[in-house]
């Protein structure tokens, strides 16, 4: 089972907790990608976050609809815990 604390309004790879496999997997993804994340219960799609200025990746997921973003805005108010993550490889 992977966690990830609530910290922030994107969910950060390095606050994930995991088999290190899916984590370099999520990590490797490119930019604009998106994923189906299982947080706390709720599926929602998230969206890899663009590359830095600088060209570097970025490693990090913003919520990719109203209602993913809805479901994690209402999360922030526990902000320091850590909620289950699951990952959906596919459709």
């Amino acid at each position: 089972m992977m966690r990830v604390e609530v910290r922030d309004h994107a969910l950060w790879i390095k606050h994930m907790e995991g088999p290190e496999r899916t984590l370099e997997w999520l990590t490797a993804m490119p930019a604009g990608t998106t994923v189906r994340f299982v947080v706390e219960g709720a599926t929602g799609v998230w969206r890899k976050m663009a590359d830095g200025k600088d060209g570097r990746p970025t490693p990090g997921f913003r919520p990719d609809d109203a209602t993913t973003r809805a479901h994690w805005h209402e999360l922030q108010a526990r902000r320091g815990t850590w909620v289950s993550l699951l990952v959906h490889a596919g459709e």
